[in-house]
C-alpha cells in the first residue's frame, strides 16, 4: 500500500500553515498529504476528494521530492505579455506628464486614451484591459489628486534664527509661548468610528453652524497652558487675550511665539505691542502652520471633543475646558511633540 513519507516537524508545521492559509487546490494537495500520513488510502483520499487516484499518487509524489513546496503550481510559461518593458517605460513615461504633452486635448490620461496612445506608438494591438491589468502591476491606482500648494516664505530661514536666538537668550524668568488659535463649530468634524459593518452611523447636523474661536498657549519647557474663547479671531479679540495673558502670568518677561495671521500682525495689535515691552514677540515663517507644535494640540482636542458628536457651542467649551483639566502639562508636551512619553 503506497503512503507519504513522514514529513519532519518543519514540514509539519509548514503543513499546518498552508492547511490554514491555502485556499483551493493548494489546500486540497495539503488536505491528500494529510491524509496520507494518517494511513488513509489513494482510494479512500480519491474518494473524500472527488478526485482519481492517479491525483493523489501525483501529489504523494511531489511531496516525497520537493515537501510541501511542491504543493504550489510551477511556473507556467504561457503566452508572452503584450506589455513588454518597452510598453512598461512607456506607460510610465507617459503618466509623469499630462497628455498635451503628446498633442492630445485631454487634461489627463484615461485607459483608453493610453491604450490608443500605445497600439498606435509600439505598433500593436492592445486592449484595455490589458494596458489596466499593466497598470496595476506598476503600482498605478485610479485616484483624487491633491492640491500642491507651493508658497515659501524668502525669509524663512531669517525668521526661524530670529526665535532660536530668542529662546536661546531668554533667562530663566521669561516665559517662553508657543500660541494659536483654532475654530470650533456646532457641525462636528467627522472622524474615523466604530459602526456595524453595513450600517454607516449618521451624525445630526445643526440647524445653525455656530463657532467660536480658542486662543491657547504653551509653555515652551514646562508644558503650562492658557486658553480663552472668543466669538472670532481678530485684532480686538487678540489684544483682549494678550491682556489676560498678562494678567495671568503678571511676573517676568513674556516670549510669544505666533504665525502670521492678519489680526497678529495688524497695526492695531502693533500699536499694542508697542505700549506694552514685558511681551515680546517672534514670527513665525508665513504658509508653514507645521512649525506650530500647537496646531498637533488642537488635533488632539477635536478628535477627543469635537468629532462625530453635534451638540451646543457652550457644550463644546466645556468639554474643552475638561480637555486642559484632565491632561498633564507632560500630556500637552508629548501631543505637541515636545516631549516623549
Amino acid at each position: 500500500m503506497r503512503y507519504v513519507r513522514q514529513p519532519t516537524d518543519r514540514e509539519r508545521e509548514e503543513l499546518e500553515r498552508m492547511l490554514r492559509q491555502e485556499v483551493g487546490r493548494v489546500a486540497m494537495r495539503v488536505q491528500i498529504i494529510m491524509l496520507s500520513v494518517r494511513r488513509y488510502t489513494a482510494s479512500q483520499i480519491a474518494e473524500i476528494q472527488q478526485t482519481s487516484d492517479v491525483t493523489v499518487y501525483t501529489w504523494l509524489d511531489r511531496f516525497d521530492e520537493e515537501g510541501p513546496q511542491g504543493l504550489y503550481d510551477r511556473p507556467r510559461s504561457g503566452r508572452p505579455s503584450k506589455i513588454d518593458q518597452e510598453a512598461q517605460k512607456m506607460i510610465e513615461t507617459c503618466l509623469t506628464q499630462p497628455p498635451t504633452k503628446q498633442g492630445y486635448n485631454f487634461s489627463h490620461w484615461t485607459i483608453p486614451l493610453l491604450t490608443q496612445h500605445l497600439c498606435e506608438k509600439l505598433e500593436k494591438t492592445l486592449c484595455c484591459e490589458t494596458v489596466r491589468q499593466a497598470l496595476h502591476r506598476l503600482s498605478f491606482r485610479w485616484r483624487r489628486p491633491r492640491w500642491a500648494v507651493q508658497r515659501e516664505d524668502p525669509k524663512a530661514a531669517e525668521r526661524m534664527w530670529a526665535i532660536w536666538e530668542a529662546v536661546c537668550h531668554a533667562g530663566p524668568e521669561t516665559h517662553i509661548f508657543l500660541q494659536d488659535e483654532t475654530i470650533l463649530k456646532t457641525l462636528p468634524p467627522l472622524r474615523r468610528m466604530w459602526m456595524r459593518q453595513g450600517e454607516q452611523v449618521r451624525i445630526a447636523t445643526p440647524q445653525q453652524n455656530d463657532s467660536t474661536s480658542l486662543y491657547g498657549v504653551l509653555e515652551l519647557y514646562s508644558g503650562d497652558s492658557f486658553h480663552a474663547f472668543f466669538e472670532t479671531g481678530n485684532s480686538d479679540h487678540t489684544i483682549a487675550y494678550l491682556e489676560q495673558l498678562l494678567a495671568h502670568y503678571s511676573k517676568g518677561p513674556i516670549l510669544l511665539i505666533w504665525d502670521q495671521a492678519r489680526y497678529h500682525t495688524s497695526q492695531k495689535v502693533q500699536d499694542w505691542l508697542t505700549q506694552h515691552p514685558r511681551l515680546t514677540v517672534k514670527l513665525l515663517p508665513k504658509y508653514a502652520a507645521e512649525l506650530n507644535p500647537v496646531e498637533s494640540i488642537w488635533r488632539k482636542l477635536k478628535n477627543q471633543v469635537a468629532a462625530n458628536l453635534t451638540r451646543s457651542l457652550e457644550a463644546i467649551q466645556i468639554a474643552c475646558d475638561r480637555f486642559f483639566q484632565q491632561h498633564s502639562s507632560a500630556d500637552l508636551l508629548r501631543f505637541a511633540g515636545l516631549a516623549y512619553s
